[in-house]
């Protein structure tokens, strides 16, 4: 997972932020700079910049049990918490269309830009069910791929899915597929 946008850290960041407060946030980027970061956490995360696979993988242990209490599964409501702040900020086209699909498919053209890592294909099989596959290009940690998970979706829902429905098709340690179906 080399090569994580800065903008992944601080939506992290946000979030914890948001839900416990600046002097929590504060404390938790000292406690992480404080160990093998610290040359990185000593400065501000420019957004577009890339940063290591071992700084994104720290920082989510950290929340896993910190914050989430070794639940993983509350990656996924990151991700969710992360489509309400970034998909109405450069998405907004999609929302005001109504158009999931569209969101989806600029998502999968502009990730190298905004995440980093990896790819992803979109492929529409009617207008209202598209198949995703993200290869990671190396195995890829659960809170990865549920935060992900947890943006798609929302996402989706924020550009008018209605009753969504998402299928995992396929998962390997590199590369996951999901159908998501909406009304």
């Amino acid at each position: 997972m080399s090569g994580i946008r800065g903008i992944v850290l601080l939506t992290r960041f946000d979030f914890i932020e948001d839900h416990y407060g600046h002097d929590r946030l504060k404390k938790f980027i000292a406690e992480l700079a404080r160990d093998e970061h610290k040359d990185v956490l000593g400065q501000p995360i420019v957004i577009s910049k890339e940063y290591s696979e071992a700084l994104l993988k720290a920082i989510d242990e950290r929340i896993l049990s910190t914050f989430f209490d070794g639940q993983v599964q509350k990656f996924k409501e990151l991700g969710e918490w992360n489509a309400r702040q970034v998909v109405p900020r450069y998405f907004q086209v999609y929302m005001d269309e109504k158009n999931p699909g569209g969101f989806l498919s600029q998502l999968a053209r502009l990730r190298g830009h905004l995440i980093g890592l990896g790819e992803m294909h979109v492929t529409a099989f009617t207008p209202n069910e598209y198949g995703i596959r993200i290869s990671y290009g190396q195995p890829y940690s659960e809170p990865v791929k549920l935060n992900e998970l947890g943006f798609l979706e929302e996402g989706c829902r924020l550009c008018a899915a209605r009753n969504l429905t998402t299928q995992e098709v396929e998962s390997t340690d590199i590369t996951v597929e999901y159908i998501l179906r909406w009304e």
